[in-house]
C-alpha cells in the first residue's frame, strides 16, 4: 500500500512538471531584415531605458541573460502582448504590431537566435506556438 501511494504521488508531481518541449511549439524564426528593423527600431524606442548594449540600467533591467532565463518557454504571444502593452515606458501602446514583431526578432538575435529565411509572424496563433529559447550557451561574440 505504502509503495502504491509513492508511486502515485511521484507521478502525480510528473504530470505537473512543464513539458521540456511545450506539445506543438516550434523554434523561433525571424529573417535578417526583421532583425535589422527591429535594431533600428530599438535604438529609437527601447535603447533609452534598456541601453544600447541591452545591459539595462539602476532602473530598467538588461534584455539578455536573465531577460531570457525569465522569458525561456514562454510563447513569443505572451512577450509580444507584454511589449504591446507596456512598451515603451513613457509611451506604452505607440509600437505597431510588425514594430514589436522586428523587436522580438532583434532580440532573438541579440539573444544567440540565428536567423533565417522563414520570418517570425505576428499573427496570434502563430506565435503561440513559437516559445522564447532558453538562455544559449555562447556569447554571441559580446
Amino acid at each position: 500500500m505504502k509503495r502504491h501511494l509513492i508511486a502515485l504521488a511521484l507521478s502525480a508531481t510528473v504530470v505537473a512538471l512543464p513539458s521540456e518541449g511545450h506539445t506543438g511549439s516550434r523554434r523561433a524564426s525571424f529573417t535578417t531584415a526583421q532583425a535589422n528593423e527591429g535594431a533600428e527600431l530599438y535604438r529609437n524606442a527601447c535603447a533609452t531605458c534598456h541601453g544600447a548594449a541591452l545591459l539595462g540600467n539602476w532602473e530598467t533591467p538588461p534584455l539578455t541573460g536573465r531577460f531570457v532565463a525569465n522569458w525561456a518557454g514562454t510563447p513569443l504571444s505572451v512577450l509580444h502582448d507584454y511589449i504591446t502593452r507596456a512598451m515603451p515606458q513613457m509611451a506604452p501602446g505607440t509600437l505597431e504590431p510588425e514594430e514589436t514583431t522586428a523587436i522580438i526578432a532583434f532580440l532573438l538575435q541579440q539573444n544567440c537566435i540565428k536567423s533565417s529565411r522563414r520570418p517570425l509572424l505576428e499573427k496570434s496563433a502563430e506565435m503561440r506556438k513559437i516559445v522564447f529559447p532558453k538562455p544559449a550557451l555562447a556569447t554571441c561574440g559580446r
